[in-house]
């Protein structure tokens, strides 16, 4: 499980729901990897993402193992 935070440059939402997210590790266990939301956090998922984006700032992720491309988000914020 990847528990920490990230820089995302891209987001976008799914036709089921769940929200596409474009991330970086900071501590590089992973660079630049498409993962998705859980569906039942998508649309507060997505809205913190483009909030992150928007203003420049990191995000926190709680991603379930595997850690891989397209792993699912269990928990996500924008870090202040």
């Amino acid at each position: 499980m990847f528990d920490g935070t990230c820089e995302i440059r891209r987001a976008n939402v799914r036709s089921d729901g769940r929200a596409q997210l474009d991330l970086k590790a900071d501590n590089g266990a992973f660079d630049w990897q498409w993962f998705l939301s859980s569906a039942e956090i998508g649309s507060p998922v997505l809205a913190a993402a483009l909030t992150a984006i928007a203003t420049n700032k990191r995000v926190y992720c709680m991603i379930n193992d595997p850690v891989g491309p397209w792993s699912e988000v269990v928990a996500f914020g924008v870090v202040k």
